[in-house]
C-alpha cells in the first residue's frame, strides 16, 4: 500500500484558472467543471507508465516538455495517462535520456509522473489515469486481481492515485482497471468475475477519498446474460448495463468503452460486403444507445495506422467511427496513441518521434467539431493520387504548370516536376502573433508569416516576447533579450507571393519576485521589504507575516499565480509547548474565490481563518495548513 506519508510526496497545489471551483461531473452525456461549463475531452493516450520503463515513452528521443507543447498546439486538451502498481512505488525508470531531459534525472518513477502531470495540468489538459496492467512486465490481465495482487491492493492503489492528485485542478478522475476480457463477467452473480461489483467498490473508494473526480467504467468482452453475440472488444462490451446498471453515483458515472478496427483485429464484420456500413448498428447495440438513455461515453481506446500501413480497410473504419459518433453528439475520445510505438496502431506521432500524421489530427478536428460529416459513404479503399504534372498546381514553384506547359514534365503521367529554379533571396517578412493559451506564468502563440510580395522569398521574421521562450516549433530561431529572430525550416522556408508559413512557440514568464523584495506591504503592518519589516529575514524571503500575539505564527506561500489570481497554502505553527485552538488573521491581494480546510472570513484585504473540526487544533511543536485561491 502506497503512503500519503511518503518522502516521495509532492503537494500539486497547481496552476488555477480565475474563478476556477475544482469539482467535475456529468449530466446527460455532458461533461462540467465546478464552475458549470461544459467541458469536451479532445484526448489521446501516452503509454510508458504501465510498461517496465516506468516513464512515459519516447523521452528516449526528445524532451517531455516540448512533447506536452505540441500536443497541445495540435488541439488536444485531454490526455489519459497508463500507469502499473511499481510505478506508483517509486522505483527506478529506464530509456530515457538524461541529456534531453535534465530536469528528470535522479526522479524516481513517482516523482517522474508527478512532473508531467504537472506539467499537463500547467497547460490546461483534463488529466485521466489509468489503472492498465497488474503488473509492469507483463500484458493486459483479464481480471482486476490475479494470485500475485489482489483486488484490495487494487483497491488502495485507486485510492492512492485520488488521494495524491485530488487538488490537481484538471485532474479529472480514473478510469480504473484497463480491458476486462475473458473471464470476467458481468451481472452474473459471480462474485469472483463480476466486474460491475468490483467497479462499484472501487468507485466508493475513489469518490471517499476524491469526491470530485469522475469515474470512468469499461465494459467487458463476452458475457453469458445480457449480452449480443456480435463479437466485441476487451473492454468494449457496455450491454449488460441494461440489466444490472452500475451503483455508482450518476453525476460521476463516465461510460468508457474501447474500440478498434481492422488494423487490431480482423473482426468477422469487417469482411461483410456492406463495410463500413454494417459498423453503426453494431456500435449503437456495444455502447452507442447509453448515450440515448442520458449516460456520458468517452471513448477512452481508438485508434489504426489510417492506410499508414496496416489494413488498407482501417482507414475507412476510422473515418466511419468518427461519422457515427458525431452523428451521435459523442464528442469524448482518448485516441491511442501519441506514441509510434504502439505496433498495431502506430501513433499521432510518426517513427521519428517529431512529425505528426496530419491526416489523423485533421480527422480527430472533425470530431471536434471543426467540420461535419460526411453525408456519402466511406470508400474501401483510397483512389490513387493525380500525377504531379495532371494536378493543376505549379509544384515546382517556376511560373509554369502541367504537361505541356513545364517543361519539367514529359508527359501528363510525369511524377516529376523539378526543373532546376533559381534560389529565391531572403527576405524579412512581418509577423503576426496569435495568444491561444495564457496560464500566467507563461503562454503559447500561434505566429504566421505572409509574403506579401510579388515574388517567391525565402522568409525570416522577427519580433518581440515577454519572457523567454521554451519551446517553438516549424521554425528556427534565436532570442536576444525580448528579440525573436525566426525563419523557415528547409521544408517550409520558401514562401511564393501572397503564400503564408505558420509557426507557434511557448515561453515562460519571469518569475514573481519574493515577498520581501516585491516593494510591497504584504503582512498590512504598514513596513515593506527586508530590511525595515522584521517579519523578512533575508531579500529571498518569501514569509512577511509577523507572529501575532497567542503564540501562532502564520506563514504564507504562493503555490501558483496567473496574474490575474493565486492559489497559495497558509501554514499555521505553534511554536509552544502547549496545543492552541487557532484562529489567525492575514492580509492578503485580492477576494477569496474558494478556501479549504478551514472556515473563514474576509474585509477588505483582512482573512480571518479558523480550524474545522478535525483541525482545530494546533498541538505543541505542530503545523496546520489550510489553502486557498484568490482573484486580483
Amino acid at each position: 500500500m502506497k503512503s500519503l506519508n511518503s518522502k516521495n510526496l509532492l503537494l500539486l497545489v497547481l496552476l488555477q484558472t480565475p474563478g476556477w471551483s475544482h469539482a467535475y461531473s456529468v449530466d446527460n452525456g455532458n461533461i462540467y467543471d465546478g464552475n458549470g461549463q461544459a467541458v469536451q475531452l479532445r484526448g489521446l493516450n501516452w503509454f510508458g507508465f504501465e510498461t517496465a520503463d516506468h516513464i512515459a515513452h519516447g523521452l528516449w528521443a526528445r524532451n517531455w516538455k516540448d512533447m506536452i507543447a505540441q500536443m497541445k498546439s495540435l488541439g488536444f486538451n485531454a490526455v489519459r495517462l497508463p500507469v502499473c502498481p511499481a510505478t506508483l512505488d517509486g522505483v527506478a525508470v529506464n530509456n530515457f535520456n538524461a541529456t534531453l531531459n535534465a530536469d528528470l534525472s535522479g526522479k524516481n518513477s513517482l516523482q517522474v509522473l508527478d512532473a508531467v502531470i504537472a506539467e499537463f495540468d500547467r497547460l490546461g489538459f483534463y488529466i485521466l489515469l489509468d489503472h492498465h496492467r497488474l503488473d509492469c512486465n507483463d500484458g493486459i490481465a483479464e481480471l482486476w486481481y490475479s494470485p500475485a495482487y489482489t483486488e484490495q491492493q487494487w483497491i488502495d492503489d485507486l485510492s492512492f492515485m485520488a488521494s495524491r492528485y485530488k487538488s490537481v485542478p484538471h485532474f479529472l478522475g480514473i478510469d480504473l482497471k484497463n480491458e476486462p476480457h475473458g473471464a470476467a463477467t458481468w451481472g452474473t452473480g459471480n462474485v469472483a468475475t463480476d466486474w460491475n461489483r468490483a467497479a462499484e467498490k472501487a468507485a466508493a473508494a475513489v469518490l471517499g477519498a476524491a469526491p470530485d473526480v469522475l469515474v470512468f467504467v469499461e465494459g467487458v468482452q463476452e458475457n453469458p446474460i445480457c449480452s449480443g453475440t456480435i463479437n466485441h472488444w476487451w473492454g468494449g462490451n457496455l450491454e449488460p448495463q441494461d440489466c444490472h446498471p452500475l451503483a455508482i453515483p450518476a453525476n460521476r458515472l463516465v461510460l468508457s468503452p474501447h474500440v478498434y478496427g481492422p488494423d487490431v483485429y480482423a473482426q468477422p464484420y469487417f469482411g461483410a460486403a456492406d463495410f463500413p456500413a454494417n459498423m453503426p448498428a453494431i456500435w449503437n447495440a456495444h455502447f452507442g444507445h447509453f448515450k440515448d438513455k442520458g449516460y456520458t461515453v468517452a471513448i477512452g481506446e481508438t485508434g489504426g495506422k489510417y492506410g499508414h500501413g496496416g489494413d488498407p480497410k482501417d482507414k475507412a473504419f476510422q473515418n466511419a467511427l468518427v461519422d457515427y459518433l458525431v452523428g451521435k453528439d459523442i464528442r469524448h475520445l482518448f485516441y491511442w496513441a501519441w506514441n509510434p510505438n504502439s505496433g498495431d496502431t502506430g501513433g499521432i506521432l510518426q517513427d521519428d518521434w517529431t512529425h505528426v500524421w496530419q491526416d489523423k489530427v485533421d480527422l480527430l478536428s472533425r470530431l471536434w467539431g471543426a467540420a461535419t460529416p460526411s453525408p456519402t459513404p466511406v470508400p474501401t479503399s483510397t483512389p490513387a493520387p493525380t500525377p504531379a504534372c495532371a494536378d493543376g498546381i505549379d509544384n515546382d514553384g517556376d511560373g509554369a504548370t502541367d504537361y505541356p506547359a513545364d517543361p519539367g514534365c514529359s508527359s501528363a503521367a510525369d511524377t516529376d516536376e523539378s526543373n532546376p529554379v533559381t534560389t529565391p533571396a531572403s527576405q524579412s517578412l512581418p509577423a503576426k502573433l496569435t495568444v491561444s493559451s495564457d496560464w500566467g506564468t507563461g503562454y503559447c502563440t500561434d505566429v504566421a508569416v505572409t509574403n506579401g510580395t510579388s515574388t517567391t522569398v525565402k522568409w525570416k521574421t522577427s519580433f518581440a516576447v515577454q519572457g523567454t521562450i521554451n519551446n517553438l516549433w516549424n521554425a528556427a530561431y534565436t532570442q536576444t533579450g525580448s528579440q525573436v529572430d525566426a525563419s523557415g525550416l528547409n521544408w517550409n522556408e520558401t514562401l511564393q507571393a501572397g503564400a503564408t508559413a505558420t509557426f507557434g512557440f511557448c515561453a515562460d514568464r519571469p518569475a514573481p519576485k519574493a515577498a520581501c523584495a516585491d516593494g510591497v506591504d504584504n503582512d498590512g503592518d504598514g513596513l515593506s521589504d527586508y530590511p525595515a519589516d522584521p517579519g523578512c529575514t533575508s531579500t529571498a524571503d518569501t514569509d512577511e507575516t509577523n507572529p501575532p500575539a497567542g503564540g501562532l505564527k502564520t506563514t504564507l506561500t504562493v503555490q501558483s499565480d496567473w496574474g490575474a489570481g493565486y492559489c497559495a497554502q497558509v501554514d499555521v505553527r505553534n511554536a509552544g509547548s502547549a496545543p492552541i485552538v487557532w484562529q489567525v488573521s492575514l492580509a492578503i491581494e485580492g477576494t477569496i474565490d474558494n478556501l479549504w480546510n478551514a472556515v473563514y472570513t474576509q474585509s477588505g484585504n483582512l482573512l480571518t481563518a479558523s480550524g474545522l473540526d478535525w483541525n482545530k487544533t494546533v498541538p505543541a511543536n505542530g503545523t496546520v495548513q489550510f489553502g486557498f485561491c484568490a482573484v486580483r
